[in-house]
């Protein structure tokens, strides 16, 4: 199958990046449009966002549908950057499909419009798609992996591993934990109150992760309180590639794609997140039952070569490779 990848490139979540690599591991033929160049900076967002931009922008993406041809085209998280002139101009164009992980408002009907489907990562992103009466064909799709992201195999210590940004409810949340854990990301730094714990500012790249997820005894998932209803991210996903269980806390769609206390450990609050590390840190084998048995699950239903398949399937494209 030839897809053509549309979206931001080039930041942290890889929501372009690793779907790409993986989309070729698994055989298909992949192009990536990035909606914005690589070199340009952030700033000028707002202005490839109007429609003086976004003429030339649908130009560019024509020709290039025009001498790739693919059979799909997937867009990620175009409500809040997809200027409609984008879209609303391919002509003779294969079906489109959008991925949303993201919140959002009524008012991003017409961007819905312009797909043959819209899937969501979070089941409540799909009742809302249904309660705006959005016109196009909505969907669940959760989020997933890239069996690219390999490391090598790695001693673990005996720490669990939070690769995030610093919200609120994650500084509240790590206060009340005990046992000092790895804090990966810029903003950890400026919480005074988790100095207990053992934080690293740095960015983390792609490979880097990968080798993180390895050497660390579980990876620690704590929900964005402003990014979700349901869902679940890359986190519930990319440690299980290197066989790291994930510790997260207990979304509405985790049994949708783990098996609680076989696949994926789950916490409600501070005091069950302090009882589950004590419970790992004492049963190094039971952490490594886990994560095997979710590496197993992930890759045989959660790569995203199986999403993207599942999206051409939904879109009536037969997912050949």
């Amino acid at each position: 199958m030839r897809i053509l990848l549309f979206g931001k490139t080039r930041n942290v979540a890889r929501l372009v990046e690793d779907p790409a690599e993986d989309l070729r591991l698994a055989g298909h033929e992949v192009s990536v449009f990035p909606y914005r160049a690589t070199k340009l900076t952030k700033t000028l967002d707002p202005w490839l966002l109007s429609e003086r931009l976004g003429v030339p922008l649908a130009g560019m993406l024509q020709r290039r549908v025009e001498t790739f041809r693919p059979d799909l085209i997937v867009a990620f998280g175009p409500f809040h950057w997809l200027p409609p002139v984008v879209f609303g101009r391919l002509k003779n164009r294969p079906p489109m499909v959008a991925w949303i992980g993201d919140l959002f408002g009524p008012d991003m009907g017409g961007t819905a419009a312009l797909f043959d489907v819209v899937a969501y990562t979070d089941t409540g992103m799909l009742a809302l798609h249904k309660q705006f009466g959005f016109s196009s064909a909505g969907a669940f799709l959760p989020l997933a992996a890239t069996r690219g992201a390999t490391a090598d195999a790695a001693a673990r210590n005996d720490r669990l591993a939070f690769v995030a940004s610093a919200t609120e409810h994650r500084r509240a949340l790590l206060a009340l934990v005990f046992e000092p854990i790895a804090l990966f990301g810029p903003d950890w730094p400026k919480a005074p109150e988790l100095a207990h714990h053992i934080r690293d500012g740095r960015k983390i790249g792609g490979k880097e992760l990968a080798r993180i997820y390895a050497s660390h005894l579980g990876a620690l998932n704590i929900r964005h309180e402003h990014n979700v209803i349901n869902g679940l991210n890359q986190r519930h996903f990319a440690p299980y590639v290197v066989g790291t269980p994930v510790v997260a806390d207990a979304q509405g769609d985790i049994e949708r794609c783990f098996e609680p206390g076989r696949e994926i450990f789950i916490y409600r609050d501070a005091a069950e997140l302090n009882a589950v590390q004590a419970e790992l840190r004492a049963s190094p084998d039971k952490a490594r039952q886990v994560g095997l048995a979710g590496q197993r699950r992930v890759l045989a239903e959660h790569t995203y070569a199986h999403r993207i398949e599942a999206l051409a399937a939904m879109a009536g494209v037969q997912a050949s490779r």
